[in-house]
């Protein structure tokens, strides 16, 4: 596997820094070599923050900010209202991975691949009002394929705590089954 790179955009309060940790920690798990780079901002909840994260089969050695994605990551579709662009920089066969009911009309035929889930209404539905962080996981491994489910939930087991890995860990899964990816 090529190093691929990955931009997840979120709002704070969402999750999106964790969930990319675990990421790294079930990569790593799965024999990978990978890194996280959150970028905050203005550091409060609902304020957009940009998370990156790189997945290899070497040692990763850039440790930037993500400018050309292989992969987007929308935890909020509300943030294109916002002025967020997540087309800015893909590169050609880019996977899009958004927590939606539907693909956003102005995203239609813009990615290789898209993955969607509604990882609100699954995290609602499992855990009550919290992050979809662990939804939008079990959507990210459906989707690209880098990294398998077990290794997600392994992961999640292994950074949240005892009380609530549990149910995150079902969260992941249940939203890998329900993830509906499609190819253009």
């Amino acid at each position: 596997m090529q190093e691929k790179e990955l931009r997840i955009l979120s709002r704070g309060g969402q999750g999106a820094v964790t969930a990319a940790h675990i990421l790294v920690e079930a990569a790593v798990a799965a024999n990978l070599y990978a890194q996280a780079v959150p970028s905050f901002g203005q550091e409060r909840q609902g304020a957009p923050v940009y998370t990156f994260a790189r997945i290899s089969q070497e040692p990763v050695e850039s440790h930037t900010y993500v400018y050309e994605p292989d992969i987007v990551v929308v935890f909020d579709p509300f943030l294109m209202e916002l002025g967020i662009d997540p087309l800015q920089g893909i590169k050609d066969h880019a996977t899009l991975v958004i927590n939606d009911k539907k693909l956003p009309e102005q995203l239609r035929g813009k990615f290789a691949k898209t993955g969607i889930v509604d990882a609100w209404g699954i995290t609602h539905e499992l855990i009550g009002n919290v992050p979809p962080n662990a939804a939008m996981l079990g959507a990210i491994a459906k989707t690209t394929g880098l990294i398998q489910i077990e290794h997600i939930t392994q992961a999640i087991m292994n950074v949240l705590g005892e009380r609530i890995a549990k149910v995150n860990a079902k969260c992941a899964q249940v939203a890998y089954e329900r993830t509906v990816v499609s190819e253009t």
